[in-house]
């Protein structure tokens, strides 16, 4: 199990804290540009709302094949190597965008910057546990920080949407995401929170130590015989449920409703602050709360509020709204991210990070997929009340399960 002693806090460098603050803050920045501006670009080749769906299903697809590979090439050969290659491709991606043709050039590219997107995310979370010890407060840290890309970023792609229209804006995104190149560099080479395992040692530049084993599968999957690692799992599945409605139908819904590009990516900062100033307050309610539950109660009032918005009928609404369900996300993060790596053991904290991953893509294709299924037959402002009580029914299973299981919740102290 991964060691949480607080004196270990004093073992952490300035420069590795960065390093990983820095990498999640950019690596998050580029959903959220993308949030913004995919889908206004998405709605200029007029899809049908199912092949609307699949845009924001498609950048999920890669994550969910290699998540787990990502998360075991982390174990193998080291973050930072990692890291640098994706973060590269990640700035050069966008630039093609423009040239897309079609809607289904358009599917093509989501699929490989999704790749990009996700694996720097992965490494963040992973790198809490491999050079972080996997403490919730430096979680919560890196929850916090990367609240100023979700402030920043959304409002400058709306802007620029509208200011410098298709080409402006993926520009915008690749200099965006240039910035975690810049704290990959940062990096240290090897891990200060456990020894690394033997497999670690591969040479970084044979074929055979990329390529993906079927046996990093396995022993993924197998994690979730620890009955902590599958609720965490879970509920992890449910708040990229929520967060893939609100990358997709939730801005086909406010352009329906007349709101600008600029309007839509000033929604971003009240959620920014919410999520930052709730982040904080993690390690605080655990004292109070279990760990598993703060996670359950949090993530499914924030899915209830997205949900909900066809029933918000004005922008200052909207606005409570964003606040409110990105400040519980933010409460949750934290616990999301460090009560799996504790699960998993320090000689599995990319696979088990990379497992979390998959069931989150899976979630990420589906729920947008099936909603845009629901809007063709009951339109588009039903499909928002129909998938809140679907993913409501899947939450009320969950709670039952944790209250049977209070061993469970004993995982959760920090």
């Amino acid at each position: 199990m991964l060691q949480t002693d607080r004196a270990h806090a004093k073992d952490v460098p300035w420069r590795t804290e960065a390093a990983v603050y820095g990498i999640g803050l950019f690596t998050t920045s580029v959903f959220h540009v993308g949030s913004v501006i995919v889908p206004l670009y998405a709605y200029t080749f007029n899809p049908s709302p199912f092949v609307f769906g699949l845009v924001f299903g498609a950048a999920h697809l890669l994550p969910l094949l290699f998540a787990i590979h990502a998360g075991a090439l982390m174990d193998r050969l080291g973050a930072k190597r990692v890291m640098l290659f994706c973060t590269s491709l990640a700035a050069l991606l966008p630039l093609a965008y423009p040239l897309a043709g079609g809607i289904w050039v358009l599917i093509v590219l989501q699929m490989f910057l999704g790749l990009c997107e996700s694996m720097g995310w992965l490494g963040a979370q992973t790198m809490i546990g491999q050079y972080m010890h996997g403490r919730t407060k430096y979680a919560g840290r890196l929850s916090f920080v990367i609240r100023f890309g979700q402030l920043c970023a959304p409002p400058m792609a709306g802007l620029t949407w509208d200011l410098l229209g298709i080409w402006g804006a993926f520009i915008l995104m690749s200099l965006w995401a240039s910035g975690s190149i810049i704290f990959a560099l940062l990096l240290p080479h090897q891990s200060i929170a456990a020894e690394p395992a033997p497999e670690q040692a591969a040479p970084a530049g044979k074929l055979k130590a990329l390529l993906p084993r079927l046996e990093d599968y396995v022993m993924a999957l197998g994690l979730l015989r620890v009955p902590s690692v599958a609720v965490i799992v879970a509920l992890g599945a449910m708040m990229h449920s929520g967060n893939a409605v609100q990358s997709s139908f939730y801005v086909a819904w406010l352009t329906e409703m007349g709101i600008t590009g600029a309007a839509i990516g000033l929604l971003s900062p009240a959620g920014a602050i919410g999520a930052a100033v709730f982040s904080l307050t993690t390690t605080y309610l655990m004292r109070y709360i279990d760990g598993f539950w703060i996670v359950l109660l949090s993530l499914w009032a924030g899915i209830l509020l997205i949900c909900a918005t066809p029933l918000l009928g004005t922008y200052f609404l909207l606005q409570v709204a964003m606040f409110l369900r990105s400040g519980l996300n933010g409460l949750a993060q934290p616990l999301v991210i460090t009560l799996v790596l504790r699960g998993a053991g320090s000689s599995n904290q990319g696979k088990a990070v990379g497992l979390r991953g998959t069931a989150n893509r899976t979630a990420s294709i589906l729920a947008p997929l099936a909603m845009g299924a629901i809007a063709e037959i009951a339109g588009l402002e039903l499909a928002f009340l129909i998938t809140g009580v679907l993913l409501s029914v899947i939450m009320a299973c969950l709670a039952i399960y944790l209250h049977r299981r209070p061993d469970i919740a004993a995982a959760g102290e920090d």
